[in-house]
């Protein structure tokens, strides 16, 4: 179990090596006592809502997404994403938060870095499971450990205010990061461990402020 200033400084070990601005002011996170993690069924309906939003992207695709959405429980589906189904615009957000939370219900092996590189297999096949048995996707899920869920909340924190304070400055995102993917790890990550107790995945924080 580490502490919170042990997860503060290898945080910051990490973004020195990326050459990434570090803000040695910033406050430690929780620590692992004050912390719950989401349930697997939680974590099934968010998957299931982030994988329909994915999809609902791709016209070739629509039609199985309607089909699910007559069969199946879409109240996990948040108002803004209801309002984003089959629009173009919401593939990024649900795929950057898929790639994530794939990690953190160990569906996907290496978290990677919020890179905007995509989790393509993972996702088909979450899709398929969907598709196919989605009673069974619960039982799939092999939760990390708060320790390493944790270790990614305290990195995503900093990673998230040097990206915000480069932007201000005008200055490219730094670290060859993307600053949509870090915006939505981010959002993922404090989901996951229930900050501030915020149910609402369109209401969740990702506050940077020192």
């Amino acid at each position: 179990m580490k502490s919170p200033e042990l997860r503060k400084e290898l945080s910051e070990l990490i973004l020195h090596k990326r050459g990434i601005r570090l803000n040695l002011q910033l406050p430690l996170i929780e620590s692992e006592e004050e912390i719950t993690l989401r349930s697997k069924d939680d974590i099934a309906q968010r998957l299931y809502a982030l994988c329909l939003l994915h999809h609902s992207a791709q016209e070739t695709l629509r039609p199985e997404v309607r089909h699910l959405l007559d069969t199946t429980d879409a109240q996990s589906l948040s108002q803004r994403e209801q309002q984003q189904l089959f629009t173009p615009g919401a593939t990024a957000a649900s795929t950057d938060a898929l790639s994530f939370l794939l990690w953190c219900c160990g569906l996907k092996k290496e978290a990677g870095m919020p890179d905007g590189k995509q989790a393509l297999p993972e996702i088909t096949t979450l899709w398929q499971t969907l598709s196919r048995q989605p009673a069974t996707l619960p039982e799939q899920l092999h939760l990390r450990s708060r320790t390493d869920i944790l270790d990614w909340a305290d990195l995503l924190y900093r990673l998230h205010w040097a990206v915000r304070h480069a932007h201000l400055n005008g200055k490219p995102v730094p670290g060859r990061l993307d600053a949509h993917a870090v915006h939505e790890w981010h959002k993922a990550v404090n989901w996951m461990i229930r900050y501030d107790d915020e149910n609402d995945w369109d209401q969740v924080s990702t506050e940077t402020a020192g």
